[in-house]
């Protein structure tokens, strides 16, 4: 029984935990994928590699293995 409420506990923890983003890395102009530049506004936040819809994109497939 222990078990089961380590994995849930795991599982919740993994849906909480925040990953750092160091701003300190510049953003590229180009998108990495598909060539198309990014925003000067995206650039701003540091270490930005892929545009709005290459992101999206990267994001939905991912939510497809969770």
């Amino acid at each position: 029984m222990s078990k089961k409420f380590d994995i849930a506990q795991q599982n919740q923890l993994d849906q909480v935990t925040v990953t750092l983003r160091d701003f300190s890395i510049p953003s590229l102009s180009e998108c990495e994928d598909c060539g198309n530049d990014i925003p000067i506004e995206r650039q701003r936040y540091g270490a930005i590699t892929l545009c709005i819809e290459c992101k999206n994109k990267q994001e939905q497939l991912a939510k497809r293995y969770f």
